[in-house]
């Protein structure tokens, strides 16, 4: 176990917000993680579980009391069988990538850019597209997930039925399990194919993403895009923070975002929604 006192966690974040926790703690296995867990639920500890950092607004006002990063809890990739694979929540998703297309499998290297572990993709149920025109969701894939349940302090596996994945949601963000990994079943591709979906990703995202000093990836998972750009053309920057240049769905910190910037463009972007009579989700997951 590693632990990290008084932790600057702007580089934990894609935001880079310049949040802190009094406690930064590392389990290096799956062992240590069910430990801490139960030490902190048995003081009544209040702890937040940190992944790759992205879709995630943390608050800069705060310091966080004890926040578990689980960047090495389970970095285990296994080749089960055909096209069946065990991955550990740890591993960055390109990595999860690259390893199945190396065993001439595929079927979401469009995920190949986003700065996330893979637990964190299954937590957002991670995809591309939305609304009538969905590609794809992490949850296509998925079998079986491996958690921590935290009220029984108990590793165990549920069935991707028992997961409630919907559009950019899931059972996990009830915050109750913590994903430890997952089985997928993979579809088979050629290495030439998966090479050139992730070429054709990579040069979408330099196309489509402005990242400046820092960004969450997609801000709303349900909105109106004509209200979104109206939110835009009305109020481009706020503090720190602007609208992408290309992207009204966006948020680009300009060097010195803070919070309560953040949050006031969100909560525009809400009153404009609700005005017009419009639907409208925030993705971003924050962490008051």
């Amino acid at each position: 176990m590693i632990i990290k006192d008084n932790f600057d966690l702007t580089n934990n974040n894609t935001m880079h917000l310049k949040a802190r926790t009094k406690k930064l703690y590392i389990p290096e296995n799956e062992k240590e993680l069910k430990s801490l867990v139960e030490k902190l639920e048995k003081n009544n500890s209040i702890y937040y579980i940190l992944s790759g950092g992205s879709n995630l607004l943390l608050n800069d006002q705060v310091i966080y009391e004890n926040v578990i990063y689980m960047s090495k809890v389970n970095l285990e990739m296994k080749h089960i069988k055909d096209n069946i694979f065990y991955i550990g929540a740890s591993n960055k998703i390109s990595k999860v990538i690259n390893f199945i297309n190396e065993n001439g499998y595929g079927g979401f290297e469009e995920l190949f850019c986003l700065p996330a572990l893979f637990g964190g993709i299954i937590y957002m149920n991670a995809g591309i597209g939305s609304g009538n025109n969905i590609k794809f969701n992490i949850s296509d894939f998925i079998l079986r997930v491996k958690i921590l349940n935290k009220k029984e302090n108990k590793i165990m596996w549920i069935s991707k039925d028992e997961c409630a994945f919907s559009q950019r949601k899931s059972l996990f963000q009830n915050d109750k399990n913590i994903i430890i990994g997952a089985e997928i079943k993979c579809i088979n591709q050629s290495p030439e194919i998966s090479k050139k979906r992730i070429l054709n990703r990579i040069n979408v995202c330099k196309e489509k993403q402005e990242y400046g000093k820092g960004c969450f990836g997609t801000l709303f998972s349900i909105a109106n895009p004509k209200i979104l750009k109206l939110s835009k053309m009305l109020k481009p920057y706020y503090g720190g923070v602007k609208f992408s240049y290309n992207n009204a769905n966006w948020l680009v910190n300009t060097g010195n975002a803070r919070f309560q910037d953040i949050r006031k463009l969100i909560w525009f972007c809400k009153i404009l929604h609700i005005l017009t009579f419009q639907k409208i989700e925030l993705e971003v997951r924050k962490w008051d």
